[in-house]
């Protein structure tokens, strides 16, 4: 640990990022203005390169190219980096990880193809089973290609620039220069046509964004990174998704909580009125900015309490559909409650169970549950979902236990962590209204918790002098050097 005094005679707690002194607090780095009349340290504009300490390895430059792939849409190389990652797992020689995230996905993959054995859909269900699989190739590879805080760093940078430069600046050119919406919200193309997908996975990026910003000293991803803090709840507001508006306020309500107690031991009273006001400002702006259509949909909620209103909640009928969508899938779920109707087969079943005489003409078709719990419900059964629970849980509640100990120990560590945390609760907060189990940006997300939180385990550790064997999970031997690098044991 080291000290660096401020312009105002006081001393901020810093510690050690690839050999660069942490800076404070996210909220404190939003201008640099803030930061000289807070007395926190300024960006290190003589910090070392972006890629400093970083070792290029085939799992890691394959895991960078799935995620260029699926977030671009540029090149079709996203089976390619799958291969390529998993031939690159098979020559590295640094023992390999597969932590109880992995069990337990692939313990979710089998229920699955239990279902398939049973389900009424079998092509549709097999192709569910195949993708599934795929996914579980990636957490593999991206489990094993992180080995340091370098590889976290580049590959955060280069996953929120590829989401900045395509999916925001497609949904902001498409609303703002084509006029391009639907119904008056914010949308790009392909997986991001959805507007509550698109607002689901901005959220993710707001808490990278936020964990980025509570460690990174490089003052150019500072500037980009402060950018992104306005213009993702922007986008966000832009789709109108109710689900996105809900999560979006849980995050901040929760960022602001979560971090009032470690601003209040850093600033004195005046400095975090201050802040405060910042705060307030950046809101005002987002919100003054925001469609009034957003508004107008949040201002209906307050019709959700009761059904006999449903129509008054939006004059699309989206909600009244939903309810009835709901109800078709509760019957399914009645129905089917040990392997449901098979993963990725729930829209076909839809189809056939809402033209019952018991449901309106709006359910028919085939639909979505738009409901994260209800689509595990109704097509894995609830074996099914208690296997979703143990994929996320696996990696939430060590990330946590990690989280706490670095409050009481180095409290700046904690902050990614939290943030990481904050925003996968946010996600689910979404999920009420969209169904995400299936999404690749999910299990990346729980990829990078994580590599975060292991590597900051082995930090910890290495501080105590605890030897490499007793610190838990059965994961590499290493530890970190001041440029972020691991050092094998022997």
């Amino acid at each position: 640990m080291q000290r660096r005094g401020s312009p105002h005679g006081e001393s901020t707690t810093a510690v050690s990022y690839d050999g660069i002194a942490i800076a404070p607090p996210l909220a404190s780095r939003w201008v640099s203005r803030v930061q000289t009349r807070f007395g926190l340290p300024a960006p290190n504009a003589s910090a070392p390169g972006l890629f400093a300490g970083v070792r290029w390895t085939i799992p890691f430059v394959a895991f960078l190219a799935y995620i260029f792939a699926i977030t671009t849409y540029r090149l079709p190389i996203g089976s390619v980096a799958i291969i390529a990652g998993l031939a690159g797992l098979a020559l590295q020689s640094e023992p390999r990880r597969f932590p109880a995230l992995l069990v337990w996905f692939a313990a979710f993959i089998l229920w699955c193809a239990v279902g398939y054995v049973s389900s009424p859909y079998p092509q549709r269900t097999w192709d569910g089973l195949v993708g599934l699989v795929k996914l579980w190739a990636i957490v593999l590879v991206g489990v094993n290609a992180f080995r340091s805080r370098s590889h976290i760093r580049v590959f955060t940078v280069f996953f929120l620039a590829c989401f900045a430069l395509y999916p925001v600046r497609g949904a902001f050119e498409n609303y703002f220069l084509y006029r391009y919406t639907v119904f008056g919200r914010a949308v790009w193309s392909r997986a991001f046509e959805n507007p509550n997908d698109l607002a689901a996975f901005a959220l993710l990026q707001l808490a990278m964004v936020a964990a980025l910003l509570s460690l990174e000293r490089r003052w150019w991803v500072q500037r980009c990174a402060q950018i992104g803090l306005v213009l993702l709840p922007l986008l966000i507001l832009m789709t109108q998704s109710r689900g996105g508006f809900i999560a979006l306020a849980l995050f901040t309500l929760c960022c602001v909580v979560g971090q009032w107690r470690h601003l209040r031991t850093l600033l004195d009273r005046t400095r975090r009125m201050r802040l405060i006001g910042m705060s307030l400002a950046l809101i005002a702006v987002v919100s003054f900015f925001a469609p009034d259509g957003v508004w107008t949909r949040v201002a209906g909620l307050k019709h959700l309490t009761n059904t006999d209103q449903l129509d008054e909640v939006d004059r699309e009928g989206s909600a009244r559909q939903r309810w009835e969508i709901w109800r078709v899938a509760a019957k399914i779920i009645r129905e089917h409650p040990v392997s449901g109707v098979g993963v990725s087969a729930y829209p076909l079943a839809h189809a056939v169970y809402a033209r019952g005489e018991e449901f309106e003409p709006t359910a028919a078709g085939e639909r979505d549950t738009h409901s994260t719990v209800l689509n595990l419900l109704g097509e894995t059964g609830v074996p099914g979902l208690i296997f979703f629970l143990g994929v996320i849980m696996s990696v939430v509640v060590p990330a946590e236990r990690v989280r706490r100990e670095c409050k009481r120990r180095a409290p700046q560590l904690a902050m990614p962590l939290s943030f990481l945390e904050i925003g996968l609760l946010a996600f689910f907060a979404a999920g009420i209204f969209g169904s995400f189990a299936y999404l690749a940006f999910l299990y990346i997300h729980l990829v990078l918790l994580f590599v975060t939180a292991d590597l900051t385990r082995r930090e910890l550790a290495s501080r105590r002098n605890v030897p490499a064997s007793r610190v838990p999970w059965s994961v590499p031997r290493f530890s970190p050097t001041p440029t972020g690098e691991p050092v094998r044991q022997r």
